[in-house]
């Protein structure tokens, strides 16, 4: 039998890490605005679609060109995670205490380093920022 969703949508996601003053581990997530096609209002990761025939990392780096003015420097493949409607190719990148000084964020309402536990506590988290970032922190602790 065929199934009725027969292309996923491919997305280049990208979460960049740090350790804050307390050596816990925090994510970068974009908080979402209400003109998003997915996820208003939430905190997601940032990234977006990978064209046609377009090359994994250069859509990577085109998305967090345009929505970020940031160009990755030390990317690391964590791994695909698959939702209903997309499967998302996540990067991820160690960044430095001074990152949201090098970073513009143009889409979105604003960029926010949050700790596990506040993504946990949160209500405003995407499904995927979610799965993404409990994938990092158990990856971390290992």
């Amino acid at each position: 039998m065929e199934p009725l969703l027969k292309m996923k949508r491919q997305v280049a996601g990208f979460v960049p890490y740090r350790k804050n003053k307390s050596d816990r581990y925090e994510f970068y997530l974009q908080m979402r605005d209400e003109h998003a096609p997915v996820h208003q209002n939430m905190f997601s990761v940032f990234g977006g679609g990978i064209e046609k025939g377009e090359d994994l990392l250069n859509a990577l780096h085109r998305e967090i060109k345009e929505e970020l003015d940031y160009s990755p420097e030390q990317v690391e493949y964590l791994s695909d995670f698959e939702t209903g409607y997309a499967n998302f190719l996540v990067f991820i990148e160690r960044v430095g205490a001074d990152f949201e000084s090098k970073v513009t964020v143009h889409e979105g309402k604003f960029g926010a380093f949050l700790t596990f536990d506040d993504i946990v506590k949160s209500q405003i988290v995407s499904p995927i920022a979610f799965l993404i970032t409990e994938a990092m922190h158990w990856y971390f602790k290992e």
